[in-house]
């Protein structure tokens, strides 16, 4: 007996999955008067997504694929606990802020302001700061919090987490028309070939720590591994996944900017990266009716604009870019570029290290792909993005090149699964092999970071500590330069927000 999996039930899932941030943002951070318009906005843009399918592919589940889900979801669950996601197992260092942030969300109203400043902070000076910063993973559990307490909301945090990954995998196995397992090993494994760069720094690879962080063995150069990702910055990975395989997925562009859009709030620096691939896939479009003739082909681009210019692109989109562009843009530390004052001579530029990095973390996976792929234009924009993204420096560290590359590399990481399925089917025993001798190599980095989580929360359960990361204070948080902004000519805060400040 089989199942159809309902897509029309799965997509309202998707896309309030990743609206409904933004509805929660509009409803408690925005005046009465701006939030009642754009959330009729959005209302009308999810009921023009869902009124016609805009991806064919169906999947049928047969008595065998529901044991296959049921373990998928639970290896998922898995990889989301061992991540540190709601503080249950031991946390990288940087969730001291991101749990910060959480708690500020939880326990001060919103829009989220302070008014104690401090002298030696980022910005002294100031009469008052807001909480500017990609929220958007973090506003649905921290309703929850809200209302029925912190730890409820981190929680609910891993619900959030797992049912996101879910969808991303959902929409693997649609390219595929079917459930498949063997893709999950490569998400959770996959990545560059750090190991290989470390060789080449003269280090005796025998004697590597197991839990080291293998990612940085080229500063200020690092693309990071999907787990890396999930275990240090969850909150805009799990979004940019989910946003860049749905627009990935997508047959025309009736939905792109509105998909682009939703990234924005919870995952700005990838949102940058996105855009380029949907303006991409947007100007590279084909239509089965219509035939294109060339650039000048007036019938193709009639069609094209009305498969673009939709009322949920433009209102939708709009709406939900603006708005989330004023709230953001008065973040700091996005207008500061990487000095080697701040981070280290490490953070140098140099042409020998950046060939170097192109080479070992995505030189060898083009190079085993050329065969199969040497004919699809992604496959060449993809390599050129990923060449191009690594010496620009924007934040406070490698922020641009470790998010901005997320989009890229998840869509580097379908095309290598593309490539490892097609050359088995086809008996490409080298290819095949090549392929799975560098997935091997690269998953030594995820190994490395799941052994880190394994071995500290061990020892701190053995010392008596707490796992997790403790938060950092409140108000220096609400003082940093990278989580907050001036409340002073700050365009959002005067004119857009919710002032409850003064009530």
């Amino acid at each position: 007996m089989n199942f159809k999996i309902s897509k029309r039930k799965i997509d309202i899932i998707i896309y309030l999955y990743l609206m409904l941030p933004f509805i929660i943002f509009a409803s408690s951070w925005l005046r009465l008067r701006y939030a009642v318009p754009v959330i009729l906005i959005l209302i009308i843009s999810i009921w023009r997504m869902l009124k016609k399918s805009t991806y064919d592919k169906k999947i049928v589940l047969g008595r065998d694929d529901i044991v296959k889900v049921i373990f998928i979801i639970v290896m998922i669950t898995i990889w989301v606990y061992f991540s540190g996601i709601g503080r249950y197992v031991f946390q990288n260092a940087d969730n001291n802020y991101r749990n910060a942030i959480f708690d500020v969300l939880v326990q001060y109203d919103w829009p989220v302001v302070n008014f104690e400043i401090l002298s030696d902070g980022a910005l002294s000076g100031a009469t008052g700061t807001g909480l500017i910063y990609y929220i958007g993973f973090w506003l649905p559990s921290a309703v929850i919090g809200k209302i029925f307490g912190l730890n409820a909301g981190y929680g609910f945090q891993v619900f959030w987490a797992v049912l996101g990954i879910c969808l991303v995998y959902y929409l693997l196995c649609v390219r595929a028309k079917k459930i498949e397992v063997w893709p999950l090993l490569i998400l959770v494994f996959f990545s560059g070939l750090d190991i290989v760069g470390w060789y080449f720094r003269n280090v005796n690879l025998f004697t590597v720590e197991n839990i080291m962080h293998l990612e940085w063995w080229v500063e200020p150069y690092q693309y990071s591994s999907m787990t890396t990702q999930l275990f240090w910055v969850f909150n805009q990975s799990i979004p940019a996944w989910l946003c860049t395989m749905l627009a990935f997925n997508q047959k025309n562009n009736r939905n792109m900017v509105l998909i682009l859009a939703c990234c924005m709030l919870p995952s700005t620096f990838s949102f940058v990266g996105l855009m380029f691939l949907v303006i991409f896939w947007i100007f590279s479009r084909q239509y089965k009716d219509i035939k294109r003739k060339g650039f000048g082909d007036k019938l193709y681009w009639k069609c094209w604009f009305w498969d673009t210019f939709t009322v949920q692109n433009i209102l939708g989109g709009g709406v939900i870019g603006i708005t989330s562009f004023l709230y953001l843009q008065s973040n700091t530390s996005a207008t500061r570029l990487m000095e080697e004052s701040t981070v280290g001579a490490n953070f140098n530029n140099s042409l020998f290290k950046w060939i170097l990095f192109l080479l070992i973390e995505i030189g060898i996976y083009g190079f085993i792909m050329y065969k199969y792929k040497k004919n699809d234009g992604l496959y060449y924009f993809v390599l050129l993005c990923l060449c191009i993204i690594p010496p620009i420096k924007v934040g406070n560290a490698g922020d641009f090149c470790m998010r901005v590359s997320i989009p890229f590399l998840f869509i580097l990481m379908i095309m290598i699964m593309d490539v490892l399925g097609e050359s088995k089917r086809s008996n490409d025993k080298q290819i095949f092999l090549a392929l799975t001798i560098a997935l091997l190599l690269g998953s030594i980095t995820p190994l490395h970071e799941i052994a880190r989580t394994t071995s500290s929360t061990i020892d701190r359960l053995n010392n008596k500590e707490q796992v997790f990361e403790t938060s950092i204070d409140d108000v220096r948080l609400l003082n940093g330069s990278n989580f907050a902004g001036a409340l002073d000519d700050n365009f959002f805060f005067e004119h857009l927000a919710k002032r409850t400040w003064e009530e």
